[in-house]
């Protein structure tokens, strides 16, 4: 290999390795956790106006809207769909693995409830 493909694939490798970071931190700065214990973990959550969450896991729980809310949830496999709910709505959800776009103007802020066993 010559140098500028070796220096291309370093190029690529840094680029890659700084944006999980950068999301790790958004996901970390917006993500704040109440309760962990034995039986639960308790998060409240915030989604910036237009951001766009990482692919993530959920164990089953109850997750509490504190903000009107309309996203995008979107699953491995592609498919999407549309979620929409109104502040002060609570909702049973079976475990899931998803992305989240923040479809709106405002801030979406939630708090999940995840069963441990």
């Amino acid at each position: 290999m010559n140098k500028r493909c070796v220096c291309f694939f370093l190029w690529i490798a840094c680029a890659y390795t700084a944006g999980v970071q950068t999301a790790n931190a958004s996901r970390d700065k917006d993500s704040k956790t109440e309760i962990d214990n034995d039986q639960v973990i308790v998060r409240r959550n915030i989604h910036p106006p237009h951001a766009i969450t990482p692919m993530h896991s959920h164990k089953a729980g109850v997750v509490v809207y504190l903000t009107d809310v309309r996203e995008r949830s979107t699953s491995p496999d592609g498919s999407a769909k549309m979620v929409t709910r109104r502040a002060g709505e609570v909702v049973w959800a079976e475990a899931r693995q998803h992305t989240l776009e923040n479809l709106s103007n405002t801030p979406i802020e939630v708090i999940e409830i995840e069963l441990k066993k």
